[in-house]
């Protein structure tokens, strides 16, 4: 034995050994072993026994050596071979090896699935078997064309397979030698049918979008244009070249605001889609209604990839419903709404009217001797006639009136927001005197016709369509039946009413130039002190046969007829006329308070006009107050301001009278420059009887104050109404109660002897004279 360490028997390199290092360490191997355990035959000399028995071993070695290289080899192409047929069997297409007439030597496991078949049941058959009859010329042509150039050939066709539908597939064919006698096809198949499938899908799908009728626009996540269709570029009048890399912008009308677009594509991005009518631009610049549909395709991540629109022009489907819902609800004659469209406006109007709580009258009139021009002349110069009946009555109305012709001679005017229900029967005149001038007809031939007028009003006179209209027809009747050529209002009292409206107009024309106005003044007194500090000059008219005539009835004549600027030019120049009087009479100062109409407000220089009169009067504008209604200042707001500012230049103080009655509020009235709120008397008029006029009043006073104005309360007839005012710390009142308004010298007494503390005699004597018919 030694303790010299050789390497084992088992080779620790696996790889091949040459033969000479194989030769060196089965020696080694060998005097390892030899120095271990050595015998020596006894017939040999001991020197040859021992060389004989070394290469011996040697031999057995390199042979042991050997031996386990090849089993390792041999186990090695054993799982090669393994992995090789894995691999090919179970691969994803098939595989075919075909002899050189087309019969199959050998196919793996997908080829043998492919065809629904077992592999061994393949083997031996004609590969063109199993291809669709219709498609075994195409086979053939390529499978010549590979025996003829040995070049790689791909073909797609149908392949069929028991009990299935034939599928498509694709085979790629190359030829190769076996040997040198034998020639063999290599055929790769690949499942092709979902490809096709969505090749096909592809391709009606670009049929479908070069085809539609409906413009397509295919944009990117930045909203730049990809692609479009025939159709986009016949709807827009651009070409795809102008668009493609533009943005959808490029279409923008204008008439879409910010907000709506911002709503647009919040929808599009909480749920993907957004459909509506749109108004776009062609390239001509017309505009256009679009119904359009915007779509935004996502990738696997969510993402936004693209956005698809697809629109179509909708002008002509709209002109059509707009054609169709015309002649619906039109006269096709003259072109006046018809009997439906009245009745949807009144309805429209009724429903407005209640909620406003405002008035409306219905007017139905009826042509006199229109058939005579009928008979006279023929039809068609009839149906002349009522088109030029039809025109002159829509000129003559307001844009907010509806003129319906309701069948034959008949038609109907509906007037909404009336102001006055006596305002109808101004209307019903000027049609019965403009429609009886002469008619002149392109035949030449000069015709006269009247128009007799019935009036129903909301709400006196019904709270329905049907009520009013049945009751406007009513009144037609029995105008028509007093002699034609007037009007007639479903009441005799509002008809009576209307005749009066226009004889005071015409009694009012004359009233100035024949002295009848008069201004009468009505005590302002200072709650805290008891004492006239002022006066609001309010017109008076004494007529010398009517006798005395309400403002009531008077001022809404002349604010509608445009009097009232007249009148309020010579109340104004009388006042400070009459202030300046007494001053000079030496009376205590007075403030003198007159209304301003919104008329007289919104036409011509109202500053220019109240600084000549201060001027040829010499009256002081510090005691000159100029009242003006909610109404009138609620009305283009800057304008006021501007025209208040101009006022206050000249040095008089302003007041809103009526307050209560409007819409105003804190922040309403911060805008203007004003020194009084007068209370609106129906607040003050059922004080202490009304908790909520209480409040009311109450809150307009601290309102007042708040915005460091003076705070005057109308209507004080009691005691009771005038110590609650004083416990709301309200500054002025006027009222009954101390007097009513009274002529010029009956208010200086008044002044007088509220200077010596001894008014109340006065006060009396003053209302008995009001109540005389004041």
């Amino acid at each position: 034995m030694t303790d010299e360490k050789l390497p084992s028997d088992s080779p620790a390199d696996p790889s091949p050994l040459p033969a000479q290092r194989l030769r060196r360490r089965a020696e080694d191997i060998a005097r390892w072993r030899a120095a271990a355990t050595t015998v020596i035959p006894d017939s040999l000399p001991p020197e040859a026994a021992r060389q004989l028995m070394h290469e011996l071993q040697v031999h057995q070695i390199e042979l042991e050596m050997q031996n386990e290289e090849l089993r390792r080899t041999q186990a090695e192409l054993e799982a090669s071979r393994a992995r090789y047929f894995d691999l090919y069997d179970l691969a994803p297409v098939g595989y075919f090896t075909l002899n050189e007439k087309g019969i199959i030597l050998e196919a793996n496991l997908t080829a043998a699935d492919l065809l629904g078949m077992t592999r061994s049941a393949l083997i031996n058959q004609p590969i063109s078997r199993f291809i669709l009859p219709a498609d075994q010329d195409l086979y053939y042509r390529h499978r010549k064309q590979l025996l003829a150039t040995g070049t790689l050939q791909v073909v797609d066709l149908r392949l069929v397979k028991p009990g299935a539908e034939p599928f498509w597939a694709r085979l790629e064919a190359n030829r190769a030698w076996e040997t040198e006698e034998a020639l063999v096809f290599r055929v790769v198949v690949s499942d092709i049918a979902e490809h096709k499938s969505k090749e096909e899908r592809l391709r009606q799908a670009a049929v479908m979008f070069e085809g539609s009728r409906e413009g397509v626009m295919v944009t990117d996540a930045s909203e730049r244009i990809l692609i479009v269709n025939r159709a986009f570029c016949e709807i827009t009048g651009y070409s795809a070249e102008e668009v493609l890399g533009q943005t959808p912008r490029v279409l923008n009308s204008g008439h879409q605001d910010a907000a709506f677009f911002e709503a647009m594509w919040a929808r599009i991005e909480a749920t993907g889609h957004w459909q509506g009518e749109i108004s776009n631009r062609r390239k001509n610049g017309e505009v256009y209604p679009q119904m359009l549909s915007i779509s935004s395709v996502q990738d696997e991540s969510g993402q936004v990839t693209q956005y698809v629109g697809v629109f179509s022009d909708v002008s002509q489907l709209k002109n059509a419903a707009s054609r169709l819902d015309f002649l619906a609800h039109h006269d096709p004659l003259t072109g006046l709404p018809n009997r439906l469209l009245l009745y949807a406006r009144l309805e429209h109007s009724l429903d407005v009217a209640r909620r406003e709580r405002k008035s409306l009258a219905l007017l139905m009139l009826d042509l006199d001797r229109f058939k005579d021009v009928n008979d006279s002349y023929g039809h068609l110069a009839g149906d002349e006639l009522l088109q030029k009946v039809a025109q002159r009555l829509t000129s003559r109305l307001r844009g907010i009136d509806t003129v319906t012709r309701l069948g034959g001679d008949e038609f109907s005017v509906l007037l909404d927001d009336l102001s006055h229900p006596q305002d109808a029967a101004l209307v019903a005149t000027e049609i019965i005197e403009s429609l009886g001038e002469p008619w002149r007809l392109s035949n030449c031939a000069e015709v006269r016709i009247g128009a007799s007028v019935g009036i129903s009003l909301f709400p006196e006179h019904g709270k329905t369509s049907e009520e009013l209209l049945k009751n406007a027809d009513a009144a037609l009747y029995r105008a028509k039946s007093e002699g034609r050529g007037n009007f007639k209002y479903f009441s005799d009292d509002l008809t009576y009413a209307a005749r009066r409206r226009l004889k005071l107009e015409s009694l009012l024309r004359r009233a100035i130039d024949r002295n009848e106005l008069l201004i009468h003044y009505q005590a302002q007194i200072e709650i805290e002190s008891g004492r006239i500090v002022g006066a609001e000059a309010l017109i008076r008219w004494r007529h010398a046969t009517e006798g005395w005539i309400p403002p009531s009835q008077f001022i809404p004549v002349a604010e509608e007829t445009g009097l009232i600027a007249s009148i309020g030019g010579w109340a104004l120049g009388e006042v400070c006329r009459q202030g300046v009087s007494w001053i000079e009479a030496g009376l205590p100062p007075l403030k003198l308070a007159v209304n301003l109409s919104p008329h007289q407000f919104r036409h011509g220089d109202i500053s220019g006009t109240i600084a000549g009169i201060l001027s040829e009067t010499g009256f002081p504008p510090e005691r000159l107050e100029l009242e003006l209604t909610e109404s009138a200042l609620m009305e283009r707001e800057d304008e006021v301001v501007a025209i208040l500012r101009q006022l206050r230049d000249l040095g008089v103080r302003l007041a809103i009278d009526d307050f209560g009655t409007g819409y105003s509020s804190l922040a309403f009235l911060k805008r203007f420059p004003l020194d009084v709120l007068k209370i609106d008397k129906s607040f003050i008029e059922e004080i202490p009887q009304k908790p909520d006029d209480q409040e009311i009043a109450a809150a307009i006073v601290a309102m007042g104050h708040i915005l460091r104005l003076k705070v005057l309360a109308e209507g004080v007839e009691t005691v009771e109404q005038l110590d609650f005012l004083k416990t709301q710390g309200c500054d002025y009142y006027q009222g009954h109660y101390h007097s009513p308004a009274v002529p010029a010298e009956k208010f200086v007494t008044l002044v007088q002897e509220d200077g010596r503390g001894t008014a109340d005699s006065s006060i009396r004597e003053v209302k008995s004279e009001e109540a005389k018919g004041c």
